[in-house]
């Protein structure tokens, strides 16, 4: 990928992270900003498109082997969500004990402590059954996300002969609600793969990528998505949507907007190809680059904390300290965690390098087979 484009994808990164920031918060800090509170499912849907399209370039363009591929996605995964795990649960129980009602709305959905640890850390949350992850309520889509890590992973590089039976087991681990959005994270797949089997104009570029933003708004709006959803609820009926766990009951909307958000990311790499195109300063580029660098701290790590600030500083009893620590100090505490999880790495890196190597299930000269 050129400069361009990836810094684009970086830009688009952030800010859907920044969009489920914002959707959530108003529900915290008096309804201030309310009519963004809508739109944190699509970033989501933004997010699984742009995984797959990243993990079809690292693996078919940077060639990793499986070994790599393995110990880079377990890097990525844990070098936040435990930190994300920790500040879930020590915000949580402290939380609970200084003001219990500011947890009520999730308290009755919540399971028992145990069985939220180790659905959350082996990404099983939302595995047939949803295991919420105390306040912490985007974690559901790592649930999603990881699953489709391991289906790629054995797609890619397992034997032929193991192929099958590999993938069955992940397919049936995943459960309804995660096979049903598989199609969404491969269209970033397909995309990625299908990049440069086209020859685009630079007018005709522009025109896809138009199209794609205005079915982008559009099938964000609750007024298009509704009629589409409930369309497909009255031809499927309560025994299909039955087996569906809540998030995955608007993917009749969110196939839609997976197709615009693909069409976004196609038209982007098109009208970037030509070197150049658009002159990016080097400052606008360091901090686009920056900040996308904490994407996935912000997108974890937020809830929490504003559940714990709702406890502690309610907005009924202190509208302005509410509103100060809802919408600047989470993000600057959020950064300054993150700057600190990300020098850390390294550590989670060398860690599951050294036990995939010592139990030998992958050969460390390996090479990428197509």
């Amino acid at each position: 990928m050129n400069r361009q484009i990836s810094l684009y994808l970086d830009f688009i990164r952030f800010s859907a992270a920044m969009l489920v920031f914002i959707s959530h918060v108003p529900s915290f800090a008096g309804g201030w900003l309310w009519q963004f509170s809508g739109f944190g499912h699509e970033a989501v849907v933004i997010f699984f498109v742009l995984s797959g399209f990243v993990i079809a370039y690292v693996v078919f363009d940077r060639k990793e082997s499986a070994l790599k591929y393995t110990v880079s996605r377990l890097t990525r995964i844990y070098s936040v969500a435990i930190p994300a795990l920790l500040i879930t649960f020590a915000l949580y129980y402290v939380g609970q004990e200084i003001n219990p009602g500011a947890f009520s709305v999730i308290n009755d959905r919540l399971e028992d402590p145990l069985r939220t640890v180790i659905t959350a850390l082996t990404f099983t949350n939302q595995s047939w059954v949803a295991t919420p992850t105390l306040s912490n309520l985007p974690y559901w889509s790592l649930g999603y996300e990881v699953l489709y890590y391991v289906f790629f992973g054995v797609l890619v590089y397992s034997r032929a002969s193991k192929r099958i039976m590999l993938l069955f087991i992940v397919c049936l681990l995943m459960g309804p609600s995660i096979l049903l959005y598989l199609p969404i994270w491969f269209a970033g797949v397909c995309c990625f793969k299908y990049l440069n089997h086209f020859k685009i104009s630079f007018r005709l570029s522009l025109v896809l990528y138009l199209l794609s933003v205005i079915g982008i708004v559009t099938f964000s709006l609750e007024s298009i998505q509704l009629p589409l959803n409930e369309f497909a609820y009255r031809n499927l009926g309560d025994a299909f949507y039955g087996f569906l766990l809540e998030p995955a009951e608007m993917f009749t909307s969110d196939y839609i907007l997976a197709v615009f958000v693909t069409l976004h990311i196609f038209s982007s790499y098109h009208l970037t190809k030509e070197k150049d195109v658009f002159t990016i300063h080097k400052t606008v580029e360091s901090i686009i680059k920056s900040l996308s660098s904490h994407t996935f701290a912000i997108y974890l790590f937020h809830m929490p904390m504003l559940f714990f600030i709702s406890a502690i500083v309610p907005y009924q009893t202190n509208p302005a300290l509410n509103m100060l620590f809802c919408w600047f100090v989470v993000p600057i505490v959020i950064i300054w965690i993150s700057i600190y999880t990300e020098k850390k790495k390294y550590h989670y890196k060398m860690f599951f390098e050294n036990i995939l190597v010592r139990s030998d299930l992958f050969k460390t000269n390996e090479r990428y087979r197509n």
